[in-house]
């Protein structure tokens, strides 16, 4: 699934084929344009960068290292990607040298700041602020997951002055 990130005034999708880039559509110009990603990582998630900006989250190296880059403007306007962080998932999951080697970025949930990793011996919730992970269950299976942040409630009231659905999210 590819999902649209809308950072400043623009949609942005990843592009699947041959281009190593994002498809990005100015809702205010109504112009379309491609931006080339940097060519040494793989594994993509678009997501929001500090600030509001366009960014995304790589694999790097042994796949072992979460990169987090974002798209900046030089004086010129001319914008690049920067990388801000990396993370170095060695040090933060419970892997042996031989479960290593596959490791896959499977969702991001960006209004909670974590992020759903697929490892040889199982789920695992990352969270990029504290660095400190859960893992869910164990799985040699990879899938398709949506990470929900919010669900809206239907009204269950008839009458009783409660007017519209409820919105509930993990704080």
């Amino acid at each position: 699934m590819n999902v649209a990130v809308l950072a400043g005034d623009s949609l942005h999708w990843l592009l699947a084929g041959n281009f190593n880039g994002i498809l990005e559509f100015d809702l205010e110009k109504q112009r379309l344009a491609s931006i080339r990603l940097p060519d040494e990582v793989s594994c993509w998630k678009l997501m929001r960068a500090e600030g509001g900006g366009l960014g995304f989250l790589g694999m790097s190296g042994s796949n072992c290292n979460i990169q987090l880059w974002k798209r900046k403007a030089n004086c010129d306007g001319v914008a690049s990607w920067v990388l801000g962080r990396t993370i170095d998932l060695e040090n933060i999951l419970p892997l042996k040298p031989e479960e290593k080697g596959a490791i896959a970025i499977l969702a991001l949930a960006e209004d909670n700041n974590v992020l759903l990793l697929w490892t040889i011996i199982g789920l695992f919730v990352v969270d990029l602020e504290s660095l400190k992970f859960k893992k869910l269950f164990e799985t040699m299976i990879v899938s398709h997951y949506y990470p929900f942040e919010s669900v809206y409630t239907a009204e269950t009231d008839i009458g009783g002055g409660h007017d519209g659905a409820d919105l509930l999210h993990k704080t």
